[in-house]
C-alpha cells in the first residue's frame, strides 16, 4: 500500500515535470531561462530590492535586510549542505531522457532535493512578509516563478521546488521571530 502511493507520488511528479519541461517549452522561454535561470541574475534581483530597502534608510529596513541575508545563507547552506548530500535525489536532466537542460552556469550533476532556489526565496518572502503588506502579491509571484522555472529548466522535480518551498518558509518563519522577538521588540 505505502509503496503504491510512493510510485503514484513519484509517478505524478515526473508527468508534471515532464508537462512544464517538455510540454510548456518554447525557443522564446528558453532564450530568456538561458539568460535568467542562474545564481548571478537571482543575487541581483534580490540586491536590487535590498538596495530600495536601504535607501528608504529606516531602522526596519535595515533589520529586513540583515536577516533576510541570514535567513538566505541558512535557506542555502541547511539545502546544500545538509538535506541534498542526505536525499542525493539526482536532477532530472541526468534521470530522465529528452530533458530540456536550460540553466547552463548551474551545474547539471548535483544534487536536485531540496531546491535551493526556491528554498532562498521562500526564506526571503517569509522574513518580509509580515512588514510589505502591500506588495505580498509580488513576493508570491517572486517565489512562484523561481520554482517554476526550477521545474522549466530542467533542474528540479516539482516535489523538489514544494520541499524548498517548506524549508524555506520555515527558515525564514524563524528568523522573523527572532527579529521581531529579540530585535525590535528588544526581546
Amino acid at each position: 500500500m505505502i509503496e503504491n502511493i510512493r510510485r503514484a507520488l513519484f509517478n505524478a511528479d515526473i508527468a508534471v515535470f515532464r508537462f512544464i519541461n517538455m510540454d510548456l517549452h518554447n525557443d522564446i522561454a528558453a532564450a530568456i531561462m538561458r539568460f535568467t535561470a542562474n545564481d548571478i541574475f537571482l543575487a541581483a534581483v534580490i540586491f536590487t530590492g535590498m538596495f530600495f530597502l536601504v535607501k528608504k534608510g529606516g531602522k526596519k529596513e535595515k533589520n529586513n535586510i540583515a536577516f533576510s541575508l541570514w535567513a538566505l545563507i541558512a535557506a542555502s547552506i541547511t539545502s546544500t549542505f545538509l538535506l541534498k548530500p542526505l536525499f542525493k535525489r539526482p536532477k532530472p536532466a541526468v534521470s530522465l531522457p529528452d530533458v530540456n537542460f536550460l540553466a547552463t552556469m548551474i551545474k547539471k550533476w548535483g544534487w536536485a532535493f531540496p531546491s535551493t532556489h526556491t528554498a532562498m526565496a521562500a526564506a526571503l518572502v517569509a522574513v518580509l512578509w509580515d512588514d510589505y503588506k502591500g506588495l505580498r502579491w509580488l513576493m508570491v509571484l517572486f517565489v512562484c516563478f523561481i520554482g517554476f522555472f526550477c521545474v522549466y529548466t530542467g533542474g528540479h522535480y516539482p516535489s523538489d521546488v514544494v520541499a524548498g518551498l517548506i524549508l524555506g518558509i520555515i527558515i525564514g518563519s524563524i528568523f522573523k521571530f527572532i527579529k521581531e522577538k529579540f530585535v525590535e521588540r528588544g526581546g
